[in-house]
């Protein structure tokens, strides 16, 4: 008799799955089975890894089946003693079923995303099946069913897979090419292996996949598509190139997730495994927060594991790249789509791509024929979803003398200050407040009474550089001085006995300031990236020094700081003496009050009436960027005012780019998700630090003494889909 030791997991903080029906189905059909007397089910439930050894030592089970969650390279989803989710790595699993090596005949992972694991315990079980992505409740019920019907009929486990993929057919669910099998008894049928050529025995042990026999030795690539949903012609390419790369690769493309913590979990994961990141770049899917985020996010893990690839595609999109998309575009080569004519060359050259070509757009002349260059820019713009856009761009950058634009009293402050002579400014506020729209504005001002500026925007500091603080302030020394664009002497410089903070010291004032000659402004984007550095005294500290030095040195009355955060900087720094956060002009953003909603209005062409205005305002607290999103959603008639409210939180509302991408960033920050639940349950954020990290991120605020979050519609949107 042969037992099957089935494993369940559902941790509290993961999506509910249907496990118990999962298991039921499994026993309903092995128990109706011809050969039931030769099986024996045992199941655990809610395993957690010490389950997971005892279970194995204590039944020895031929057959094990996991069902529950994956994590992709992070593991499978076990629970701790808590009841909350644990994720056990892939070499912990492999070194457990090696200790069961010639017992286990079989493992089945029916869980997402789990064919790593399935790889790695396939050296010593000679039978696995895991899963390529994620699948759906209904697929994995539907292959653990026929995978035991076949059992039950003394069939192999070879065909006992195909008639788990048969039943996810049969069904008509279009998941059959998710699980995948492993054996070292599947016979090779591929016609082109039909000669006398011999195959080692590395080849036959390598993965096979029965569903497509004639991908045997096809090498599968991982690919992710990033694209603006429900926007053409973004979403149509993107749908047809999935559907032609599909047939030969893993892609994933997001069409029918829901918005939530596993939503997140799953975005992360898959672009974590992608060997290739697919970006569609038209005129709206620039602007959008989450494109701009899953860019991000594959940026970084491409110099950190050395993939995705990048692979832009423009979609008659002609325009410079604004930044931050610059920075990561501007180098690598694009691909270039008019219109629906060229579909199919796009495909050809994207599956070139995919098997090691490149893109055809890479020279820089190549580069300058295609794109329109209406008026050049000195400096970067600002993150487009860091203030309102024109009414034809309701995400894109706002020109600083759009027509929307609202001014604040902050606003003539900064323009004011920036005008004199050796100053210091400092724009606090939550995220998408419009600071850096400000700083713009600053920046403009400063050059039209003759500044230079260097702008640096800490984003682009590299981890490596944030966890070394001579790598970092030898980078900064480099940058500033490419930004001022002279012989980079900090080599020189920095060949000194002397502390990072004094090398940076003497490189600007007795360096550059003086080889430069004018007056300068050093503009600092995204600052509160140091915070969390070992070495942000001695950086902040020193750039307080160079404010104080303007009093008895006057070379330093040459340097302006402007410096912009989201962060509130008193709690991060040990000695207020030595911030620079507090001294000279010290401008914090609010956001729009009741008159400025009402102001904006009117712009918009009153599409509100003063009860829907007092709507709008409790909805989104004057939030400035979903004021005027919303504003422009209801003026260009995509939609009436009362669908604008009726779905303000649905995945396909007006708000759910906006809400996904802030989902997608509390992903993975578990102290962040509970202390925003603490906020809208009571009110409270117990843990100081952790109420100024949500506060930068523009979710939360402070009310009299108890803490709220930002706006209704947040209070809402993560009441709903925040679990912990």
């Amino acid at each position: 008799m042969k037992k099957i030791l089935i494993l369940s997991a559902n941790p509290t903080n993961t999506a509910k799955l249907r496990l118990d029906e999962e298991v039921r189905s499994i026993q309903a059909g092995l128990e109706r089975a011809k050969s039931r007397d030769k099986f024996e089910i045992i199941t655990r439930w809610a395993v957690r890894t010490e389950d997971l050894r005892r279970a194995l030592l204590d039944h020895e089970p031929q057959i094990v089946h996991f069902c529950g969650h994956g994590g992709g390279t992070g593991g499978l989803a076990f629970e701790n003693n808590s009841g909350q989710m644990q994720l056990v790595s892939t070499e912990s699993l492999a070194r457990l079923f090696k200790l069961f090596q010639g017992k286990i005949e079989c493992v089945l992972l029916n869980a997402c995303y789990s064919e790593v694991q399935a790889e790695a315990i396939f050296q010593h079980v000679d039978c696995v099946v895991g899963m390529n992505k994620a699948i759906g409740d209904r697929a994995a019920i539907e292959f653990a069913v026929g995978f035991y019907d076949g059992l039950g009929a003394d069939r192999s486990y070879e065909d006992a897979y195909e008639f788990g993929c048969s039943a996810i057919d049969l069904e008509g669910i279009p998941e059959s090419a998710t699980p995948v099998l492993k054996s070292r008894n599947a016979t090779i049928t591929h016609q082109n292996l039909q000669s006398d050529t011999p195959l080692d025995s590395e080849t036959v042990r390598n993965t096979i996949r029965l569903k497509k026999p004639e991908q045997i030795f096809t090498q599968t690539k991982h690919i992710f598509i990033s694209y603006k949903r429900d926007t053409q012609p973004d979403e149509s390419v993107a749908l047809q190139v999935f559907q032609a790369l599909s047939k030969q690769h893993q892609v994933f493309i997001d069409q029918t997730m829901l918005v939530g913590t596993p939503w997140a979990e799953r975005i992360e994961t898959e672009i974590r495994q992608a060997d290739f990141l697919i970006i569609f770049l038209s005129a709206h899917s620039i602007n959008s927060e989450m494109v701009e985020a899953e860019l991000s996010l594959a940026h970084d893990l491409l110099k950190k594991q050395g993939h995705p690839t990048i692979l832009p595609v423009r979609l008659a999109y002609r325009e410079p790249f604004q930044y931050p998309l610059s920075v990561y575009l501007n180098h690598i080569n694009w691909a270039f789509w008019q219109g629906t004519e060229d579909t199919p060359h796009l495909i050809a050259e994207l599956m070139q791509a995919v098997e090691g070509g490149e893109l055809s757009i890479g020279e820089q002349q190549d580069k300058a024929d295609l794109i329109k260059v209406n008026e050049p820019s000195s400096f970067p713009r600002p993150f487009p979803s860091a203030q309102p856009a024109r009414l034809e761009m309701p995400e894109g950058t706002m020109d600083c003398e759009s027509a929307f634009y609202v001014e604040r009293p902050s606003d003539a402050i900064a323009l004011e200050t920036i005008e004199r002579q050796g100053v210091t400014i400092t724009i606090k506020g939550p995220r998408q407040m419009g600071k850096s729209s400000l700083l713009i504005r600053t920046i403009n001002a400063a050059i039209n009474t003759g500044k230079r500026v260097a702008f640096l925007d800490f984003q682009l500091f590299d981890k490596a550089a944030l966890t070394d603080a001579e790598k970092f302030f030898r980078q900064f020394c480099c940058w500033l001085t490419d930004e001022l664009e002279i012989t980079d002497k900090v080599d020189e410089y920095w060949n000194t006995p002397l502390g990072n903070s004094q090398r940076c010291t003497r490189y600007v004032s007795r360096y550059l300031l003086k080889e430069f000659g004018n007056p300068l402004v050093l503009a600092m984007d995204e600052v509160e990236r140091l915070f969390d550095t070992d070495f942000r005294s001695d950086f902040f500290g020193m750039l307080r020094s160079w404010h104080n030095q303007r009093a008895t040195t006057p070379i330093w009355k040459r340097l302006d700081l402007a410096l912009v955060t989201s962060t509130e900087p008193y709690q991060l720094i040990d000695n207020l003496n030595q911030s620079p956060f507090n001294v000279g002009q010290v401008i914090e953003l609010e956001d729009f009050t009741p008159a400025q909603v009402a102001d904006l209005n009117r712009r918009h062409a009153s599409p509100l009436n003063p009860r829907e205005e007092r709507q709008l305002i409790e909805l989104l607290n004057g939030h400035p960027y979903l004021v005027r999103l919303a504003l422009y959603v209801i003026a260009s008639h995509r939609l009436s005012t009362a669908e604008l409210f009726a779905n303000a939180t649905a995945d396909n509302g007006p708000f759910g780019n906006h809400l996904r991408n802030h989902m997608f960033r509390l992903h993975g920050k578990p102290e962040l998700v509970q202390g925003m639940l603490q906020v809208i349950r009571q009110n409270i954020c117990s843990d100081e630090r952790v109420f100024f990290r949500l506060r930068g991120a523009g979710l939360v605020r402070r009310q009299g003494r108890t803490v709220v979050p930002r706006c209704q519609l947040y209070a809402d949107f993560f009441g709903e889909h925040l679990r912990g």
